[in-house]
């Protein structure tokens, strides 16, 4: 009885997870990586901060050698600290995960408010 609830639980669970990536991150593709020192992205070069991590599309951490063996072009969203301008953060994203960041982007982020009518009285 335990075991059937724990799947349950696992499965309900697993159905409704889905990764929260910070608002004030940004997309782009990952064209180089060089361990400690640059990454490359969207053809700009970033000095990397100390504390950079990488995240992969389930989420977990990377550590330098598996992100050399990342494919080229990678999709990702990415933090630029601001008062430095170091890259530290950088989540891999998957094929859907980059479609729907890529329509929320390109959807206004604002109202355009018109000019108020006035009824006049007939």
């Amino acid at each position: 009885m335990r075991l059937a609830a724990l799947l349950l639980v696992a499965v309900a669970g697993s159905a409704f997870a889905q990764r929260i990536l910070p608002p004030s991150g940004q997309l782009g593709e990952l064209e180089a990586y060089s361990p400690m020192r640059s990454v490359k992205i969207d053809g700009e070069v970033y000095r990397t901060a100390p504390g950079l991590r990488i995240y992969n599309a389930t989420g977990a951490l990377l550590t330098p050698q598996q992100i050399v063996q990342m494919p080229k072009d990678a999709k990702i969203w990415y933090q630029i600290e601001r008062s430095t301008g170091f890259a530290w953060r950088i989540w891999f994203l998957g094929d859907e995960e980059y479609a729907n960041l890529k329509q929320r982007d390109e959807q206004p982020s604002f109202v355009v408010a018109t000019e108020p009518q006035l009824r006049t009285q007939e």
